[in-house]
């Protein structure tokens, strides 16, 4: 990441929550427009592994012990 794009980072940091909020929105709004390319299979299967073990990782600290 640039030292740009770090200072900016953490002048995010610093807003209210609504304000994050409606960045946040406006980030996502300008990513899906970026062209990112093909994706491979293998890369898909990986993503998706690597985001079941964090929800499964969630639910399990969720539960009551």
């Amino acid at each position: 990441m640039s030292v740009t794009a770090e200072r900016l980072l953490e002048e995010i940091k610093t807003l209210p929550p609504q304000d994050l909020r409606e960045l946040c929105h406006q980030v996502i709004e300008l990513a899906g427009h970026l062209d990112y390319g093909d994706i491979s299979d293998e890369t898909l299967t990986q993503l998706a592994t690597e985001t079941f073990t964090l929800l499964d990782r969630e639910e399990a600290d969720a539960q009551p012990r």
